[in-house]
């Protein structure tokens, strides 16, 4: 134990940082509330030295000891001893060089994809083959702390930056080294901070140092990354001096012509609004239009400018110089353009036909977004006709305005028959050979269009059988997951003069009499016997939410189809109809297809279909043993035919019964 570490000062320092963030706002804070737990014995550090094969670094190992065994830390704070363990689960190896060292999180991402270069990445003293990476890159270190999700703190335990923090992503899709060349200074910077109330949500990847410090390395820095990196250090300060906003005010022209002006955009901002809207305008003067797009996005979304008054200066200039930047720009311009209230679709559909071939998936998605898109209806139903270009059609797919239209109707079930949730997977034997890859690609994407196309049609259906009714809550369609869809048999052929089974039905029938009939025999008997059946969207029923008036159910146990002439059908409730002595009928809060079946249900005297999408009470007129119903919330029509029926008691929105 060293009788130099200063365990006085840190506590100093914990208290400070519990007083300026008294209300636990840091990031992580709510967690640890700046409190150590308890100090780690000896006798603990040892073993934990002993079964790791390595001395701890002196200074986290003073810190276990005299401050305490985890607690306050960075992120969600330190681990203990305990948890260092549990998330332990690779060989330190101490006999061999660490993979990690400072530098190494350059090498992130889609460097592992291409051979060549994973091979020159992994050629290091140690000679390791690439393969061996997946296993041994956290060899050398310790897990000391969670930053959320996948990401976490580590410790250098061995090899030339021993004692060293180091954050890294599980997939290794992130590697950050802090500059702190130790433990301790990493962990007092933090304190410090927290202290002066710094905005350090991604604590240890801005620069140490205060507002002046900051200001004179930039002034003795040439190199552009690092003085990127100070001005992005430089927003951490909660209030900034009149020197560093006249600083911030002449750094910023030096950036006039050059691209990723975001953190300066941030700093202008907060000098004056004025300033930041300045130094834009200078910028769109030498031309620098594309970018421009992006900061007015920026603008609205990051720093939180008045959207209506940043589109009204920006919106009509944007438009203007479409034409002279990059096509890929003009998804992200059109994401601004659709929020002008003076510009409708018909002013920029002509853009369509100068667009290229890998422009128009991405614009006719935002074409969608524009409150006139249901009035150029024309130009998505002939995008939806694409059959060769399948990232346009699923883009029509998804721009499509869902609304009340037949031709969009059949558009779409044109679209799920061509590519029914039946298609067959492709195999690919070799990942190198082109023309296997090609059509695994083009079958994924195939894949994407059904479920896309699928959802689409579902709501293109609802507007026709199911709209929204102001003051009346919409009843629930109950839909079910791809994977149950696949496993049940829904979208295979089915023999015809079959007996379609809604899902629903099929759960209620299980429900109700203790196990699932298995042979067709069983089913004929079971629904003879039925008098009473009650159909709601109980949550014991729902799989997952989806939106308030749709829902993915749970599937009938077994998940298997149906025998044969029976099979289940998402759309088809008329098996109620074969329900010959049905006397009790209560159906409340769900969108029903197709309600004729209520012509065969004969024997009925009890009927509820409060909250339903149920319309046409001729249908009631045919039910001859009906005596009491419950029609509230439905919006009937021909209800002329209930005048006619004196033998029943009628609940209605308007009218007798209510």
């Amino acid at each position: 134990m060293s009788d130099k570490f200063p365990i006085n000062q840190l506590k100093i320092m914990l208290e400070k940082a519990r007083q300026a963030d008294s209300d636990c706002k840091q990031f992580g804070a709510d967690h640890h509330k700046y409190q150590w737990n308890e100090p780690a014995s000896l006798k603990e550090v040892e073993a934990f030295e002993k079964d790791m094969g390595i001395p701890l670094p002196q200074e986290y190992r003073d810190f276990l000891l005299l401050a305490g065994n985890g607690g306050a830390g960075p992120y969600y704070g330190l681990f203990s001893l305990d948890e260092v363990r549990g998330w332990l689960s690779w060989k330190i190896e101490p006999e061999k060089e660490p993979w990690l060292y400072p530098g190494r999180e350059a090498l992130n991402g889609d460097d592992f994809e291409e051979e060549d270069e994973e091979e020159e990445i992994l050629s290091t003293e140690t000679d390791e083959e690439p393969e061996e990476v997946g296993d041994s890159y956290l060899r050398g270190c310790i897990p000391i702390g969670s930053q959320g999700d996948s990401y976490f703190m580590y410790l250098m335990v061995t090899g030339p930056n021993q004692g060293r923090v180091v954050y890294v992503e599980n997939e290794i899709s992130y590697i950050f080294f802090p500059r702190e060349p130790g433990f301790l200074a990493w962990y007092t910077r933090w304190l410090r901070e927290v202290a002066a109330n710094y905005h350090i949500f991604w604590f240890g990847t801005n620069l140490d140092g205060d507002e002046a410090c900051l200001r004179k390395l930039y002034e003795e820095t040439k190199e552009e990354n690092e003085r990127r990196q100070i001005i992005s250090s430089m927003g951490k300060f909660p209030v900034l001096s009149s020197e560093s906003k006249k600083w911030i005010s002449d750094m910023s022209l030096e950036y006039i012509c050059e691209s990723e002006v975001n953190d300066i955009l941030k700093l202008l901002w907060r000098v004056s609004p004025k300033k930041k809207d300045d130094f834009m305008e200078q910028r769109w003067k030498e031309g620098m239009y594309e970018e421009i797009i992006h900061e007015v996005y920026f603008s609205i979304h990051h720093l939180n400018q008045d959207k209506k008054e940043v589109l009204d200066h920006w919106g009509r200039r944007i438009l203007e110089i479409l034409p002279k930047v990059p096509q890929v720009q003009w998804y992200l311009a059109f994401d601004l353009l659709r929020q002008c209230s003076w510009l409708t679709l018909k002013d920029v559909k002509g853009l369509w036909d100068a667009a290229e071939k890998e422009s128009k998936p991405q614009l006719i998605r935002s074409f969608g977004a524009f409150p006139d898109a249901s009035e150029n209806m024309e130009l998505f139903l002939k995008a939806l006709e694409e059959r060769e270009d399948l990232k346009l059609l699923n883009g029509a797919i998804l721009g499509v305005p869902v609304v009340r239209d037949e031709l969009l109707l059949a558009s779409m079930e044109r679209i799920c028959q061509d590519f029914p949730y039946t298609m067959g997977q492709v195999e690919v034997t070799d990942w190198k050979d082109e023309e296997q890859v090609a059509r695994w690609d083009r079958r994924s994407e195939e894949w994407t269009i059904c479920h896309n196309a699928d959802l689409v049609l579902e709501k293109v259906r609802e507007t026709f059988m199911n709209p929204k009714v102001l003051g009346t809550p919409r009843p629930r369609r109950m839909l079910l997951q791809v994977g149950a869809r696949h496993d049940m048999g829904i979208d295979h052929p089915h023999q015809e003069g079959g007996i379609g089974v809604h899902p629903l039905i099929a759960v209620v029938i299980k429900e109700m009499s203790g196990k699932f009939p298995m042979t067709a025999s069983q089913w004929d008997k079971v629904l003879e016997t039925i008098e009473t059946l009650t159909l709601k969207p109980e949550e014991r029923y729902w799989c997952s939410g989806g939106s308030s008036h749709w829902i993915y159910m749970v599937p009938p146990t077994p998940c298997s189809p149906l025998p044969e002439p029976y099979y289940y059908d998402l759309h088809d409730w008329s098996v109620i109809g074969r329900m010959k002595n049905l006397k009790t009928l209560v159906i409340e809060r769900i969108c029903v297809d197709d309600f004729s079946f209520l012509a065969k249900c004969s024997k009925v005297e009890t009927l509820s279909l409060y909250n339903t999408n149920f319309s046409d009470c001729r249908l009631l007129g045919q039910m001859t043993s009906l005596k009491k119903a419950d029609l509230r919330r439905c919006q009937l029509e021909y209800k002329e035919t209930l005048d006619c029926m004196g033998q029943v008691d009628f609940r209605l929105v308007v009218g007798r019964g209510q």
